[in-house]
């Protein structure tokens, strides 16, 4: 199958579970009578339905055509597509709206969803609308107001948004706004405050950048209060509403417009030279020169990735030291989009700290990453506690030798793509002298020499670096640049003393005289990486690298030993470089093997669970105080009824109001009422005296009658139900509508749980895959053919399991991981298809679909793809489950849903459960309500309509170009590579014929589930931390220490103590939570115990720990002092117990 025919049998799927579903939701039983996730298939659709959200006079396919004819005249994704159909809405060209202002905010949130793909909910919700303030003139300006979601339109967006609404201005003839002393100084202080007292923003201007930009804005930025502390200065000014820090201004001004000017600058001259009138930031030019003045002489060089460092979380490595990950470029089948790759022996020697799906906070190319494996790159190279080096091989021997091992000398390769490098507009980072690299310049030798590159033995590496002038093989170098000269002299003194034996090993003096004199040869012998093995009197290097590491110093081994030593000592200089001494001594070049050092930490654990909302609900129908501290309906039936906001209808035939459009005792459809509280009267429409009405009303139902009418309804029996079948406390949507009771007892009945929209999600950490085999899926070869896979990358027929096949852009594969202890996706998902049925069948009447009793059953089936911040859901096809706990998917998916695979999660829910279930009148009615809800259903991948990250994503082969330019440390714009970008501009199909430069045997290899899962609790996970990093030579175990201390421990201690005193009661029985405990002593609900919310064990969890930390690895006086001052505190709290002092051993 093609990729057309790839496409089409997706979209004819989705029609056909679209019908299915418009029949189901026909029958009336849920909030609305149609499926509620419109198809869109190009970015004007997705632009246009996502914003009829708000306005549905918007749902025009006027609007959508004139977009495709503005794509056609400016290109698409072109910023002057956004400021053109945004002028034309606010125009009113094609709908109506009730004030010039609606029509403005309209045109806005059009233009900014093109902007940002018409995928996340910052139209909607983090631009809030427009007001209109007076200038000292008196003359009308604009004020924008944004909210805390304007976080999901990327910073890039959230710059251009700000020019979009400074279009309108100038066109609607709007003056400028004139800040004053006063508010210029506000926005200064506001942003510190935010920066400073709620949460770290990416980039915090300067109060000169801040001032700079503020003085000469053409439109007010404001926003909604976010948080409850007041600003620390500035109050009370008159064109300012509010006190407290407004989040989405803060986060729109430092992030969106001070954060990314130039790039915005550049985009907006772009709209001018099209001729659009637009002047308002033209000053811009000067905050650019002004900021990169500031940049050029900035000197912080501190490594901002190991700053929030988490305990119990490893650093790998301190900034550029040696040992740590070593920089490789290239691509496995699951790099790229921000993933890399190590050996899965590197995991296994980080004592499984790191595996796939774990993330990585990185010191460059980019901020983070999430991990794969690759057994086509280098491991690491260990000391063992007697003395010996070694490399493992693989996941398991590295694994076993963690306890005996005393130092690991070096991580291994950390494999980075390119695509990520010039992403990220970063120069080019030199690599360390690599097969690849070696055969890339074999080949611009001699492109016909028939050579396993990565495999090539001692003699015939020598034979060919002879032949054609090339490097010595790298498998056959040292990290030479890894030694001091002092260490390499020491090194030639010791192999000097020693002697070749029969079998053509070195052997090396070391007996327990000799260990003092040649401890300086040792650790240089270390250092360059040499395989060797310590016994009791010497020190034995194996025959493989006793010849490389003699013929790197310029020994033949087949002359006479003692006459080249000496010839050998003279040739030394007495200083230098040991690589260039090396080169001069070898008869061919030997290259840098080490080249760049990346340091990392570990970041977020990797993911794969079901997720479950607080009290981890069946069913959004309130269960109230009486549903108990469980929020169970069994709990509810012993009270008899459920107090609540609930919807209003009125049953006619009945004569009674009940909760649903459709009455559940008759069948009969019912009226939808209001609620007016000031006569305390239910109206079919308005009150006639009153404007003021509400859709609900708080009242008491019978919950006993609803149970069991909804356990009548799908014929359930009372053993086929849980302990517990769980509601939610309240609803939070606009209208509370509840959802129809009996869905709730068939997702009880599987043990599923729904999410706040009324569909079942699962969680999962992103990974992008371009080719996979059978076997790592767990899908035989005959489903695959019916699913459309017919040859491998070489063009075979798909006859063996070990086949590499490249995956279609819409199919994804789910992890199944036996090791997690969380849901595994395979078994999850039947049971939601087995739910599905019986919803189709018992509650809806039609026939069953999915017929699904084991994971085989359910490939091919279509599910839906979104992620935490987008509010457009991509349809995803499932071909197969992986062992691990990573959401594996083309990287078209993950572009489609605006993500990065940097350690970030996805969901994915059953397309059939979502058609029938959601429903937009559950979403919470607070700011940010409709994030993470599938509002757009996107079933066709358009490769120019997704992330742009993609475009740099590589499609072709690595040139020697990279590795000569990035020795020479280039910017990576000067290397060209062809990416998507490429292909799209040369009309070339995106989708097929990727490549990948690393090969992987098995995407399932190394650690399946990291440690800091495993281990059970925090003291265990710090234990092992330090254990490792101990181990780690490129870690500097007293800055950890230190930094787990102050930036979590220290941090939690002081926060749990404050709140101590400031915290509520809560009751054990109904949950109720008092400020001060009644006289009475008891909950005045329901008579239950009250318990404090912070315990005195919550404060002292860290104490102990914290203190042993610093005083086994030499902290500062001054922080060990910092801890002694809170420990008195809280003993002058709480009294000193001698008892509770633990043992060191407990910790470490």
């Amino acid at each position: 199958m093609d990729i057309e025919g790839h496409f089409n049998e997706i979209d004819k799927k989705v029609k056909l579970a679209y019908v299915i579903a418009e029949n189901a939701r026909k029958k009336g039983l849920d909030p609305v009578t149609k499926v509620e996730t419109p198809l869109a298939i190009s970015l004007a659709e997705k632009t246009v339905g996502l914003i009829s959200v708000v306005y549905p006079q918007i749902a025009d396919q006027k609007i959508v055509d004139r977009i495709l004819q503005l794509e056609e005249q400016h290109g698409q994704l072109n910023t002057a597509v956004a400021f053109k159909i945004a002028e034309e809405v606010a125009r009113e060209k094609y709908c109506k709206f009730s004030s010039m202002l609606e029509a403005m905010e309209a045109g806005i949130r059009v233009g900014f969803s093109y902007i940002t793909l018409g995928v996340v909910s910052s139209p909607i919700e983090g631009f809030t609308g427009l007001k209109v303030g007076k200038t000292k003139k008196g003359e009308d300006y604009l004020i924008a107001y944004f909210s805390g979601p304007i976080r999901s339109a990327g910073t890039t967006a959230s710059c251009v948004v700000l020019m979009l609404i400074d279009y309108l201005r100038e066109n609607f003839g709007f003056a400028k706004y004139d800040p004053d002393e006063s508010e210029v100084k506000r926005y200064v202080t506001e942003n510190y405050d935010y920066h400073e007292r709620v949460t770290n923003l990416q980039y915090l201007p300067s109060e000169k950048e801040i001032t700079y930009l503020a003085e000469n804005l053409p439109i007010q930025i404001a926003g909604e209060p976010t948080e409850d502390k007041e600003v620390s200065n500035y109050k009370d000014l008159a064109r300012v509403e509010s006190n407290f820090i407004r989040g989405g201004m803060c986060l729109i001004f430092s992030e969106g417009l001070a954060q990314k000017a130039q790039k915005g600058l550049r985009l907006l001259k772009g709209v001018q030279e099209k001729g659009f009138v637009t002047s308002g930031w033209d000053y811009l030019e000067g905050y650019v020169e002004l900021k990169n003045k500031k940049e050029k002489g900035a000197s912080d060089s501190s490594p901002t990735y190991i700053k929030d460092l988490v305990a119990g979380r490893p650093v790998f490595g301190h900034p550029a030291a040696s040992g740590s990950f070593r920089f490789r470029y290239g691509r496995s089948r699951t790099c790229g989009f921000s993933a890399m790759s190590v050996h899965p022996a590197t995991m296994g020697i980080t004592n499984s700290f790191i595996s796939t799906g774990t993330q990585l906070k990185i010191e460059k190319p980019t901020k983070g990453c999430a991990i794969s494996v690759s057994d086509g790159i280098d491991g690491p190279i260990v000391k063992m506690k007697d003395g010996s080096v070694l490399r493992p091989k693989t996941f398991d021997e590295a694994l076993e030798v963690y306890p005996k091992v005393e130092e690991i000398l070096y991580l291994g390769d950390i494999l980075v793509p390119f695509g990520d490098v010039a992403n990220r507009n970063y120069e080019l980072i030199k690599p360390g002298y690599v097969e690849e690299w070696w055969n890339l310049e074999l080949q611009k030798a001699n492109s016909k020499e028939d050579v396993d590159y990565l495999n090539v033995g001692f003699e015939k590496s020598i034979e060919l670096s002879k032949k054609y002038s090339l490097p010595l093989y790298p498998a056959y170098i040292y990290f030479w640049s890894q030694i001091k000269y002092e260490q390499f002299l020491s090194l030639i003194d010791w192999i000097a003393h020693g002697h070749l034996n029969e079998g053509g090993s070195l052997v090396l003096p070391f007996n327990h005289s000799e260990k003092e004199r040649f401890s300086k040869g040792k650790r240089a012998l270390e250092l360059i990486g040499c395989e060797h093995n310590v016994t009791i009197e010497n020190v034995v290097i194996n025959p493989r690298e006793s010849k490389a590491l003699l013929f790197n110093i310029g020994v033949d081994i087949e002359k006479s030993w003692e006459n080249q030593i000496e010839l050998i000592l003279k040739r030394i200089p007495k200083s230098g470089d040991v690589i260039e001494i090396i080169n001069k001594l070898c008869s061919v070049v030997i290259k840098d093997k080490a080249g760049s050092f990346i340091g990392a930490r570990m970041g977020r654990p990797e993911k794969a669970k079901l997720r479950k909302l607080t009290g981890s609900p069946h069913v959004i129908f309130p269960v109230g105080a009486e549903g108990g501290r469980l929020r169970s309906f069994q709990a509810a039936l012993d009270v008899g009824f459920v107090q609540s906001d609930f919807p209003l209808f009125y049953c006619s035939n009945c004569k009674e109001e009940v909760v649903f459009p459709k009455c559940e005792w008759c069948g009969a459809d019912s009226k939808k009422m209001n609620y007016c509280p000031r006569c305390d009267r239910n109206y079919e429409g308005n009150c006639p005296e009153h404007e003021f009405v509400l859709p609900y009303k708080n009242r008491k139902i019978d919950i006993r009658k609803y149970f069991e009418g909804a356990k009548k309804s799908v014929g359930l029996r009372i053993e086929e139900l849980p302990a517990a079948v769980k509601g939610v406390r309240g609803t939070s949507s606009e209208e509370h509508r509840c959802e129809y009771l009996a869905k709730g007892l068939l997702r009880a009945k599987y043990n599923l749980h729904v999410n706040k929209d009324g569909t079942i999600r699962y969680d999962m950490t992103e990974m992008p895959l371009t080719h996979f085999k059978p076997r790592e899926i767990g899908t035989s070869i005959k489903i695959l053919k019916k699913l459309g896979y017919e040859k491998d990358i070489f063009g075979n027929e798909i006859e063996d399991v070990e086949q590499t096949i490249e995956i279609f852009p819409h199919d994804i594969i789910l992890p199944s991981c036996p090791y997690s202890g969380d849901d595994r996706a395979d078994e999850t998902f039947v049971k939601v298809s087995q739910f599905v049925d019986d919803e189709l069948e018992k509650v809806y009447g039609l026939e069953r679909h999915f017929n699904a009793n084991t994971k085989e059953e359910i490939i091919g089936e279509l599910f839906a793809c979104i992620a935490p911040h987008i509010c457009t859901a991509v349809v995803g096809r499932l071909i197969g489950f992986s062992k691990t706990q990573t959401f594996f998917a083309s990287p078209y998916i993950h572009a489609a849903m605006r993500r990065d695979c940097d350690g970030d999660e996805a969901a994915v829910m059953l397309l059939m459960d979502m058609l029938l279930n959601f429903s937009r009148k559950f979403l919470p009615a607070h700011r940010g309500g409709t994030q993470d809800a599938p509002l757009v259903l996107n079933s066709r991948i358009n490769a120019g309509e997704v992330d742009d990250q993609i475009l740099d994503f590589e499609a072709g082969a690595y040139p020697l170009e990279l590795y000569e330019l990035a020795e020479q440390k280039k910017h990576s714009s000067e290397v060209k590579i062809e990416n998507i970008k490429m292909r799209l501009k040369g009309g070339n199909n995106p989708f097929i014929n990727l490549v990948f430069t690393h090969n992987t045997s098995d995407i399932n290899g190394g650690a399946l589930n990291s440690s800091y899962k495993s281990l059970p609790t925090m003291g265990d996970k710090v234990e092992k931390m330090m254990e490792l990093c101990k181990k780690i030579r490129a870690v500097d175990t007293t800055d950890v220490a230190r930094l787990v201390i102050e930036r979590h421990f220290i941090r939690d201690i002081r926060g749990n103590f404050r709140k101590f005193s400031m915290q509520v009661f809560r009751c054990v029985g109904c949950n109720e939570k008092y400020r001060r405990p009644p006289l009475v002593g008891k909950c005045t609900k329901c008579g239950g115990k009250l318990i404090f919310t912070i315990s005195e064990g919550s404060i002292l969890k860290y104490m102990q720990g914290a203190l042993n930390l610093a005083n086994t690895f030499g902290v500062s006086s001054y922080l060990i002092e910092c801890l002694d001052l809170v420990n008195r505190d809280i003993e002058g709290m709480f009294g000193r117990d001698a008892e509770k002092q633990e043992a060191l051993s407990k910790w470490f």
